[in-house]
């Protein structure tokens, strides 16, 4: 039996409104199918029982859900949770009690800090801790994104937290959630080999005497367990490592400034972002390699508004570099990408030449077609050979004229202008493409060679310090994936994650005037809300991402009405169906700023 679990833990006096509940039943679990896990797999006496530590974790877990008394976090490492991180301090000013849970290996260590001092995490016995705040930990992992996300007990937990949050208004209804939550929980913990990736991992050994695993005062010290994205609340002891939101553009400008040689036209492109910006961690690692390195083509994947473009501009400013970008469509094609000839319609109108056969006559002679043209016959040439090839002489002929009589002029892309000086290339929405393999025409760029031939003939070869960023949206409707020859030419790659609501808030306050921080905030934790909702509820034909937050913001400050901006905004944007968007403004939206308003 684990330590949290133990028969004393059963024994413990169980907390308001539950304790009233059980009183009046006169027991303290039931057997009723409704309120048992799916995680209850019991052959005889099935059922479900009130467990007083995990309902002390189930209020204290809602208590930090809200952002007061401690905060939730995860360290993530290439996108993958290593560590859960936590705080939680029963009342302002008290001790903090710090938790670390490492899904791999299934370790919870804790300790707590009073002021300046350390102590150990309160030995777990029947005359001890109950080990709550491992149960919180696990609560609220259940509802975040990653190895313990669990969508039983997350949506139970939102049942549950809106009766915590009203004060019980319905103690019966809260009881019986309480009941699922419990089981789901008990299930999970203590049956984990058994349920496979539903488990949860917890090694029972480690803390068998009672004893948690101690939070080294030197892993504290070196960051060890900061977590890098905060979930809920505001982390006290563990700095976060905000992502996204690393050194400005004014620290990080003579660290990176190549200082070339450039045009004036040059100098007019560089971008001028203001200088308080935040440097993205994967920005700042393209500028490393770019520096240190001859790495010099990139891709960066992820939803809208998770600053692709931003990061793109932020380079070739610390750089010092003319920045070019070229937008692909669902027509873009191979000629598109690199140049073309285009009529010059300041001359009068070119005259062809050479004889233009029809396509019937292609059709049912293509060589005698061909030999109109060029003049050779080909008995063996098949009708779509002799097309491309009549086709091919046309082309040439034009170019050839517009050469001598300027009626036809060279237009090369801004890829290619990019490409011939010192520049930051940005190539943006390429898996829009409606044909296959278009973006294989630039590998020639790509490559370490880099080269590429113009339709004029002329060879164009990339300049070494040019860089090269492709962004792209991997997920959404028309997005394809990339050829893999062109993939396989990308030096680095990132995928992007949304900004949580801290993230979030940081970047709105550098580019809206807004001074209401508590405001942003809870707006924040309101849009963050809504993507979760959309994905539980599979609800797609919508975007919810940070540039629809600060959408919401600047409606917001014109308006001076909240929910309204929210309904132009945020609401109308998150779902195509209009009782989706209804859903969502109820549940979410105006509960929480419809007081707001009132008031």
């Amino acid at each position: 039996m684990i330590k949290i679990f133990e028969s004393w833990t059963f024994n413990r006096t169980l907390p308001e409104p539950f304790a009233g509940v059980a009183a009046s039943r006169g027991k303290k679990d039931t057997t009723e199918p409704v309120f048992l896990s799916i995680h209850n797999h019991m052959t005889r006496a099935k059922r479900a029982t009130l467990h007083a530590p995990t309902l002390n974790a189930l209020l204290a877990a809602a208590v930090i859900k809200e952002g007061e008394k401690g905060a939730f976090g995860v360290q993530e490492e290439s996108g993958i949770i290593q560590r859960y991180c936590m705080e939680y301090a029963q009342s302002a000013g008290s001790e903090v009690k710090i938790g670390v849970y490492e899904p791999q290996t299934g370790k919870w260590s804790g300790i707590v800090k009073n002021g300046n001092a350390l102590t150990p995490y309160p030995q777990i016995g029947e005359w001890g801790s109950s080990g709550r705040e491992i149960i919180m930990m696990f609560i609220l992992a259940s509802m975040t994104g990653g190895p313990l996300y669990d969508q039983e007990l997350s949506d139970t937990f939102q049942k549950l937290n809106e009766e915590i949050k009203d004060g019980f208004p319905d103690p019966e209804r809260a009881t019986d959630l309480a009941y699922l939550c419990c089981d789901n929980l008990y299930r999970r913990i203590s049956n984990c080999a058994a349920l496979g990736a539903a488990g949860i991992p917890l090694d029972g050994n480690s803390i068998a005497s009672g004893n948690v695993p101690l939070i080294l005062t030197s892993q504290l010290d070196t960051g060890t367990y900061n977590p890098t994205r905060t979930v809920y609340g505001k982390f006290q002891v563990l700095e976060c490592k905000k992502q996204g939101l690393g050194k400005t553009i004014a620290e990080l400008k003579e660290q990176y400034n190549r200082k070339f040689e450039l045009t004036e036209p040059e100098k007019l492109l560089v971008p001028k972002l203001p200088e308080n910006y935040h440097v993205s961690a994967e920005a700042q690692e393209i500028l490393e390699a770019v520096i240190h390195s001859p790495m010099r083509v990139f891709l960066s994947a992820g939803e809208a508004g998770t600053g692709k473009t931003t990061n793109a501009k932020i380079i070739a400013q610390l750089l010092g570099l003319p920045y070019y970008a070229f937008t692909c469509s669902e027509g873009t094609d191979e000629v598109d990408l690199v140049s073309s000839m285009v009529p010059n319609t300041g001359e009068k109108e070119a005259k062809v030449q050479m004889p233009m056969p029809t396509y019937r006559d292609i059709i049912m002679d293509p060589a005698s077609a061909l030999a109109q043209v060029c003049g050779s016959y080909d008995n063996e040439i098949n009708e779509e050979e002799a097309f491309r090839k009549i086709l091919t002489m046309f082309y040439q002929n034009g170019f050839e004229q517009g050469k001598d009589d300027k009626k036809f002029v060279l237009v090369e892309s801004c890829i290619v202008t990019g490409c011939r000086r010192p520049s930051l290339v940005e190539i943006q929405e390429p898996s829009v493409i409606t044909k296959p393999g278009t973006m294989v025409k630039l590998n020639g760029l790509l490559d370490e060679g880099a080269v590429i031939t113009l339709t004029s003939g002329e060879i164009v070869k990339r300049h070494p310090e040019t860089v090269i960023l492709i962004t792209t949206n991997m997920g959404y409707k028309g997005c394809r994936g990339f050829n893999e020859s062109v993939l396989s030419r990308m030096r680095m790659v990132h995928y992007l994650d949304p900004l949580d609501a801290e993230g979030m808030v940081a970047r709105a306050k550098t580019r809206v005037e807004f001074k209401d921080e508590a405001m942003l905030k809870k707006m924040a934790d309101t849009v963050c809300e809504i993507q979760k909702y959309c994905k539980t509820e599979m609800v797609s034909g919508g975007v919810c991402g940070y540039r629809e937050f600060e959408d919401w913001v600047w409606a917001y400050t014109v308006q001076k009405d909240v929910l309204k901006a929210a309904k132009r905004t945020i609401v109308a944007k998150a779902a195509p169906e209009e009782e989706e968007r209804e859903e969502i403004y109820k549940n979410l939206v105006l509960p929480v700023f419809g007081k707001a308003k009132a008031a």
